[in-house]
């Protein structure tokens, strides 16, 4: 999950939403630090546009109503976890001297010609337009990039280059169907529609099964005769699909028949009907080798980040231990990984502000006493 989507993307889309950017300004809050990370804040406005990136998230996956609440409520915690992970990466990727402007720069190239614009100057000027501050979209790119340095330099990277030859031939050996280009059929198709009476459709569809199979009229003239769907008047070609994309039904009516069988009747539910179906071509599934370079290189890979993910986790876990993490009350959760320094703040009052000036006045007038105490006078 992408808890924090770069501000430069989100750019694309206030780009051709000025208007309304430019309303919800009048409301903006005043912004706060909810946490601060060594010697960095991360800024309330921050944190809420990393919420609703996972709102946003949720909800492309089609959850709702309860359901979209109860998924938000139970994975809220991570959000400034995320936040506050990505920070100290981007702090590490300082100390290794890690330059990920490069990446910045790129990133924002390929904003400016997506939007057809002819320079980083109008596209500045477009963003500012709509209230984005390009150098927070720098800011924001450039951590993100520096952390991603820093997991490939000091965790994946270090898993990639330790694996023997062995670990990956076991690994391709044991997941050969990560490595394999699917079948593939290329079909055309006759429809019936369900209707009132849905009997009445497949006994149709069976006649004409029969004529397609003896050969007495060509299926792509029955396919114009007889198919109840707009795919019909072509003939009824579908085109070349990958067998693992094929509803299951489909995919069991064509098992492994050869090119030019006409499968019996098939049930389907969207639309409501019945089809037959024609194998016109078919590709047969291959294994990639394992001796090539990109097979070699895809297999290290996966093997990097399946191993790493734990890794990572102990790695984030000794950066926070190292550092000093003071999270707002207000916002630490109580299942959040990260946990606030215990800072005692004392309100200010004029009984703390005389104490205080007491106790600076003491010390000074024992200052005196002290050196007198501790002065070796030379012997003569």
């Amino acid at each position: 999950m992408k808890i924090l989507r770069t501000i430069a993307l989100c750019a694309l889309t206030l780009i051709g939403a000025g208007v309304a950017r430019a309303q919800e300004a009048e409301a903006k809050l005043v912004d706060e630090v909810v946490a601060r990370v060594n010697g960095s804040v991360i800024l309330r406005s921050a944190y809420l546009r990393a919420q609703q990136d996972l709102l946003d998230e949720l909800k492309s996956r089609g959850l709702k109503d309860a359901e979209l609440e109860k998924q938000f409520n139970e994975m809220k915690p991570i959000i400034l976890d995320q936040l506050i992970d990505t920070e100290l990466l981007a702090q590490r990727a300082k100390e290794l001297s890690l330059d990920v402007e490069p990446q910045v720069n790129q990133q924002l190239l390929r904003i400016m010609k997506e939007n057809n614009l002819q320079s980083l100057d109008e596209l500045e000027q477009k963003m500012r337009e709509v209230g984005v501050d390009i150098n927070e979209v720098r800011r924001v790119l450039r951590t993100r990039f520096a952390s991603d340095a820093v997991r490939s330099k000091e965790v994946f990277g270090k898993i990639y280059f330790s694996l023997t030859e062995k670990d990956k031939r076991d690994y391709y050996e044991q997941h050969k169907e990560l490595f394999t280009t699917p079948g593939e059929v290329t079909l055309s198709r006759i429809f019936f529609a369900a209707g009132k009476d849905p009997a009445q459709s497949l006994a149709r569809a069976k006649d004409v099964t029969a004529q397609a199979r003896v050969g007495s009229a060509d299926f792509v003239a029955l396919a114009k005769r007889y198919s109840e769907e707009e795919l019909g008047k072509k003939g009824g070609l579908i085109g070349a699909i990958n067998i693992p994309d094929l509803s299951t039904e489909v995919r069991t009516a064509i098992g492994n028949s050869p090119v030019g069988t006409v499968t019996d009747p098939v049930k389907l539910e969207t639309p409501p009907g019945y089809a037959i179906f024609r194998i016109d071509a078919r590709k047969e599934a291959v294994v990639k080798p394992f001796e090539g370079r990109e097979v070699i290189d895809d297999v290290g890979q996966r093997i990097a980040y399946e191993r790493g993910s734990v890794e990572m986790d102990k790695y984030l876990e000794k950066l926070r231990d190292e550092a000093f993490i003071e999270v707002d009350p207000r916002y630490q959760l109580a299942n959040s990984k990260v946990k606030s320094a215990q800072i005692k703040r004392v309100p200010y009052s004029e009984e703390n502000r005389k104490g205080k000036k007491k106790k600076e006045d003491t010390e000074k007038k024992d200052k005196p006493k002290e050196a007198e105490k501790t002065t070796v006078t030379a012997k003569p």
